[in-house]
């Protein structure tokens, strides 16, 4: 339909159970984002160590400007439920850190990557 793939992201990628992460690297090669957008979901659907050797394989192939973080849900969550978003900065990010991703490639993914996503203005004819 003539979308351009920069502007197209696929979400929940981060439930894939893919360490080398081999499915996402095709997604961002062919220019489109990888939505992690559900890394504050119960540990039981992927593990966040999982979820952190999928990252660090994508990082390492390149791709650290193609990669969204998102929690999957804009309310407050029970904690039946889940931690909710904050999660994803004081959980998931410090894991992330702590495999070996530098603060300035995490400052790319929590805060160029989004923008330059949302940055989208449509052609008018």
């Amino acid at each position: 339909v003539g979308v351009r793939p920069q502007h197209v992201a696929i979400g929940h990628t981060c439930c894939l159970d893919d360490p080398p992460a081999t499915i996402i690297k095709e997604i961002a090669k062919r220019g489109a984002f990888v939505g992690f957008d559900r890394v504050t979901t119960v540990q039981q659907l992927m593990p966040d160590a999982k979820k952190v050797t999928m990252v660090m394989a994508f990082l390492e192939a390149g791709f650290a400007d193609k990669l969204l973080l998102a929690a999957d849900f804009t309310g407050q969550r029970t904690m039946e439920a889940g931690p909710g978003y904050g999660w994803t900065v004081t959980g998931f990010l410090p894991q992330l850190r702590q495999a070996g991703v530098k603060d300035e490639t995490l400052q790319m993914i929590m805060h160029d990557n989004p923008r330059r996503f949302l940055a989208f203005v449509p052609v008018t004819k």
